[in-house]
């Protein structure tokens, strides 16, 4: 693990832009030095000159909406001004405070799941080896591994999307430089949660279907045949999981990471794209509590290239 960032140099970092970021004109020039902030790493891919022109096209709609001609001169010096800015370091900063907390949660959370998760392997092996309960414990054993591994999105919905909420309705009234500033830290703090509880919950559906097939298994040898009925009835509360429930966009961030990594590999696209795509969001009160978690995927993917040396 790396070592923490210099919090007081992290601090003074964003401090510096923080007086622009309130100026009536210069805040747009903030908000898009952000949001264009990763191309100052990469060469613009075909997808790119498709999706980002319309992005800055709405970032300049709603600036000229909210400012008139001094929010689209403003909106425009911004992407002018990344070369200028010390983006490196800010990036690097963001970069480290979503591993440092991601690691912080994981390690003080292991002994807690680890213990746990001994007693949830023991509940689901006992669940799987009773004789004759095990076929309606099986459904609803199979529905909660659907709902924990392929339904993140209620982890989502309860856990996070809350906080999101909270923070983009105050971000929302704040000038757009202040808002794009604050959805950095944001973003990789709740990147840093949603991946930590889906692990957590991920984890325990696992260890308990793997206690109750272990069980059904112990089981069969008393009383023949009883693993298939246990099986057959842990997949169909497994396929039923994926239709009682609605999936929250957010929780494709995972596919959305992948599909960023091939896109750049492909040369077809980079996660610049995505981070436009993203903070434009911001500006929108309904689907602005999503920019945070599409920040931090195009954070996160250009922590990974940078990690990797790809770019």
């Amino acid at each position: 693990m790396s070592a923490a960032p210099n919090l007081l140099e992290a601090f003074i970092r964003f401090i510096i832009y923080a007086p622009f970021a309130v100026v009536p004109v210069l805040t747009w020039s903030v908000f898009t030095a952000v949001a264009f902030s990763l191309y100052f790493y990469y060469t613009p891919m075909a997808l790119d000159y498709i999706f980002t022109p319309v992005a800055l096209a709405f970032i300049i709609y709603i600036a000229y909406k909210r400012d008139a001609w001094a929010g689209v001169a403003g909106a425009a010096l911004g992407i002018v001004m990344i070369p200028m800015l010390n983006w490196a370091g800010i990036l690097a900063d963001v970069s480290h405070f979503f591993w440092q907390v991601l690691w912080y949660l994981l390690d003080a959370l292991r002994q807690f799941v680890m213990a746990f998760g001994v007693w949830v392997f023991i509940v689901g092996f006992i669940a799987g080896f009773a004789p004759f309960i095990s076929i309606v414990i099986g459904l609803i054993a199979g529905l909660f591994t659907g709902f924990a591994i392929s339904g993140v999105s209620l982890y989502i919905a309860f856990v996070t999307n809350g906080l999101k909420r909270f923070i983009h309705r105050i971000t929302f009234r704040l000038p757009p430089g202040v808002a794009a500033l604050s959805a950095l830290p944001t973003a990789a703090l709740v990147m840093a949660v949603e991946v930590t509880v889906a692990f957590i919950i991920t984890f325990l559906a696992l260890v308990f279907a793997l206690g109750f097939l272990l069980g059904s298994a112990a089981g069969t040898i008393m009383f023949f045949g009883k693993i298939a009925g246990d099986a057959i009835a842990y997949l169909i509360g497994l396929v039923l999981s994926q239709f009682w429930h609605r999936i929250e966009g957010d929780a494709f961030s995972p596919a959305v990471l992948l599909a960023t990594v091939l896109a750049y590999h492909a040369n077809v696209g980079t996660p610049a794209m995505l981070m436009v795509i993203a903070t434009a969001s911001l500006l929108t009160p309904r689907y602005g509590k999503s920019a945070y978690t599409w920040m931090a995927v195009a954070l996160a993917t250009h922590s990974f290239f940078a990690w990797m040396g790809l770019i």
